[in-house]
C-alpha cells in the first residue's frame, strides 16, 4: 500500500526536509562584514575563511522530530486513524519549526540584513504536501467506513 498519493505526498514532504538539514536556508549580513547561514543544524559563521559552527538543539529537535514522524507516517497505512492525527501533529510541528526559524533570524541577531535562500520555501512546501497527504487519507477513512456500512 505505499502506493498509494497520500504516501507519495509524505515521501515528497520528507524529501524537501532532508535538504534542510545540509543547505544553508537563509544569509545573515552584519555591517561588520560577517555572514551567518542558518540550516537546521544551526548558525555557521564564515570568518576570513574560517567556518565555525555554533549548534541551535531546538531547530535540530524539530528537524529530526519532522522528518522521523514522517517515515512513521509513511508506514502507518493500516491504521488511517492514527495515521490522520500524526499527520496532523507532524503539521502543527512544521509550522512550530518556521516559527522558531523566523525568531531565530529576527529576535537573536542585532540589526543583520536577512537573505532569505531558495530551501526557505521547503517547511512550506512540505507542510501543504502534508495537508494533501491529510486529505487523502481521510478520503480513503470515509470510504472505507461508508463501504462498510453497505454490508
Amino acid at each position: 500500500m505505499i502506493q498509494r498519493i497520500q504516501s507519495v505526498f509524505l515521501f515528497v514532504s520528507l524529501c524537501f526536509m532532508i535538504p534542510m538539514f545540509f543547505v544553508p536556508a537563509a544569509n545573515l549580513v552584519y555591517e561588520t562584514g560577517e555572514i551567518f547561514s542558518l540550516n537546521l543544524t544551526g548558525f555557521f559563521i564564515n570568518e576570513a575563511g574560517v567556518t565555525e559552527h555554533k549548534p541551535q538543539h531546538s531547530l535540530l529537535f524539530f528537524g529530526i522530530l519532522i522528518c522521523a514522524l514522517n517515515l512513521v507516517i509513511i508506514f502507518l497505512y493500516k491504521n488511517r486513524i492514527l495515521q490522520m492525527r500524526l499527520c496532523i501533529y507532524n503539521i502543527l510541528f512544521l509550522a512550530g519549526l518556521m516559527g522558531v526559524i523566523m525568531f531565530f533570524l529576527y529576535t537573536l541577531h542585532f540589526n543583520p540584513s536577512v537573505i532569505f535562500r531558495f530551501p526557505m520555501i521547503f517547511p512550506v512546501v512540505s507542510l501543504i504536501l502534508h495537508y494533501l497527504a491529510f486529505r487523502c487519507i481521510r478520503r480513503d477513512y470515509l470510504m472505507v467506513q461508508i463501504s462498510s456500512r453497505l454490508r
